[in-house]
């Protein structure tokens, strides 16, 4: 199966295109959350790589993690499947977060900032995966009990969440790994999903995993909640 694979949802983002498990284009995109300018050059290099005639599937991050990355690689992404007519799948991106070691433990973590942290927890082994919780967000308070007996925590920014989780948790011996999104962990979500027929043809849209309301949101639904005066017939 080919695949054209777009993460923006972290600092972290990347573009590859695979057939099966052989990686034929990698490149990770430049460090930080402005990579709207980034994103279309690497994806320009990598098309002339690519015939797109031959790609099978598109696999684009659906988040959780920066509500602008997100939107951006889901947009890019929605455009050539639509254009080259081919499925698109969703993956989370927390997906892409896995341990080097096997036989492990682990949880994938996003900052939320304000919101807490992003989580999902798995075991890892020669096998493969085994996910234990879906995406979710959580605050601080909410997700030390969830953690327990975490032999790995594995994000694309180890320092700020650390720092965090040190301050709620001294005590638990976790060890931290900070790197970009594993491209085969995301290719084999790809497949998994496309297996089980959760795909959508564009332009049928892509549900996505912002997993807590956006400012736009919250400002919209307190300006529907307060705003409670009627209007007068004058």
């Amino acid at each position: 199966m080919r695949i054209l694979l777009i993460e923006t949802s972290t600092e972290r983002g990347v573009v590859a295109y695979a057939d099966g498990q052989t990686v034929l284009f990698e490149k990770q995109l430049p460090f930080g959350l402005n990579q709207s300018k980034f994103l279309m050059p690497v994806l320009q290099e990598a098309l002339q790589a690519i015939d797109p005639a031959a790609v099978d599937a598109i696999g684009v991050g659906i988040g959780p993690g920066s509500y602008t990355g997100i939107r951006i690689g889901v947009a890019v992404a929605q455009a050539l499947a639509y254009s080259w007519k081919v499925p698109l799948v969703g993956i989370p991106s927390l997906n892409g977060f896995v341990p080097l070691e096997n036989n492990v433990s682990f949880a994938a973590l996003i900052d939320a900032r304000i919101g807490g942290v992003y989580l999902r927890k798995g075991w890892k082994s020669e096998q493969g995966i085994l996910y234990q919780t879906e995406p979710v967000v959580c605050a601080w308070e909410e997700v030390l009990p969830l953690l327990e007996c975490v032999h790995y925590f594995v994000t694309p920014v180890a320092k700020s969440l650390q720092s965090k989780f040190n301050s709620y948790n001294k005590e638990n011996p976790g060890k931290w790994q900070e790197s970009a999104p594993s491209v085969l962990a995301l290719l084999n979500s790809v497949q998994l999903l496309y297996s089980q027929g959760k795909q959508v043809m564009p332009p049928q849209q892509l549900s996505l995993l912002y997993l807590r309301e956006t400012e736009a949101e919250r400002m919209n639904r307190k300006g529907k909640l307060e705003f409670k005066v009627p209007f007068e017939l004058i």
